[in-house]
């Protein structure tokens, strides 16, 4: 029996597609470049994003983002808080500096801070945007307002196989292949995503939440662009050290879906057992994607978090 995208595939007329990959393509590289800004600090030039008005929030994206997957998670959350988007270390057109470690990311966090005069923000790691968002609370307690851990990275990963890290990284040089792969068949990437099947029929039917699952994979588009990034990510996920999670004292909030295939649910569990009086809140599933799949829960819970802990 042939795959559903081996039979996809043959029903395509290949220029008709070829034709609107490079059109599609054309049209997001000129919408990243428009939607960002570049800022010199201590730790290189970073790109970042803003949206709306109100107390800070810093967004940091997770792996395969950039500034624009900040900039999509601001658009979920919505109104009532100003977004400060970085493209973090390799992504998009901020670079990988000498010292690429979540700690020096956390340093550029508040030097781009300084530069835009603000004094506090909240902070908000998403996944493998994790690490640097617990650096963050560490090393500038005085300037973190509070930390939101979604489906968000703690402690070190195991190590990915040479072989599967080979073939990863070899398409990630492509743009081609992983658009052509959610073309066909986006449905899959979303279901390695731990968005069951059952949930994704009930959740095709939503047009609001079908749009906001659609924009975060477009958030992932040109990975030649955060190729770099995402090696890095991996690089230091596999060596990450314990981090003395005992000593955040700011008001912290953790949300992790218990199928999440991506970040493991230990890890949540993890950081909320070990950040002093910190909050979870459990999704029992929508897998890493639960802030959309379960979008009616999740984002009301992060919101009355952040307005409580700036008020």
């Amino acid at each position: 029996m042939r795959s559903d995208f081996y039979s996809s595939f043959l029903e395509i007329d290949q220029m008709t597609i070829i034709s609107q990959y490079r059109q599609e393509t054309q049209a997001l590289a000129s919408r990243l470049i428009a939607g960002s800004q570049l800022m010199d600090t201590p730790y290189g030039p970073v790109e970042y994003g803003q949206a709306g008005a109100g107390p800070t929030v810093i967004l940091s994206h997770g792996s395969g983002g950039g500034y624009d997957q900040g900039l999509w998670l601001a658009g979920l959350l919505g109104s009532g808080f100003h977004y400060l988007a970085p493209s973090r270390f390799g992504y998009l057109r901020t670079p990988v500096p000498p010292d690429p470690s979540p700690e020096a990311q956390a340093a550029q966090y508040a030097a781009l801070l300084d530069a835009l005069q603000v004094e506090r923000a909240c902070v908000l790691g998403l996944s493998a945007g994790g690490p640097s968002a617990l650096q963050f609370a560490l090393c500038y307690p005085d300037r973190c307002a509070c930390l939101v851990m979604l489906s968000a990275m703690s402690y070190r990963l195991t190590a990915m196989p040479w072989f599967f890290k080979a073939v990863f990284f070899g398409l990630m040089r492509s743009n081609f292949l992983p658009w052509l792969a959610f073309r066909l068949n986006p449905a899959a990437i979303y279901r390695s995503n731990g968005v069951g099947r059952a949930l994704f029929s009930q959740i095709s039917r939503d047009p609001e939440k079908m749009k906001f699952l659609q924009e975060l994979a477009a958030t992932n588009m040109l990975p030649a662009l955060r190729r770099a990034g995402i090696m890095n990510d991996w690089l230091q996920s596999s060596q990450m050290p314990p981090y003395p999670l005992a000593r955040i004292n700011v008001p912290t909030l953790v949300v992790h879906a218990v199928n999440d295939p991506i970040v493991a649910f230990e890890a949540g569990r993890f950081s909320a057992a070990q950040i002093p009086g910190a909050h979870m809140l459990e999704v029992e599933d929508g897998g890493h994607f639960c802030c959309v799949t379960h979008r009616e829960k999740v984002v009301p819970a992060i919101i009355r978090f952040l307005n409580t802990s700036v008020s």
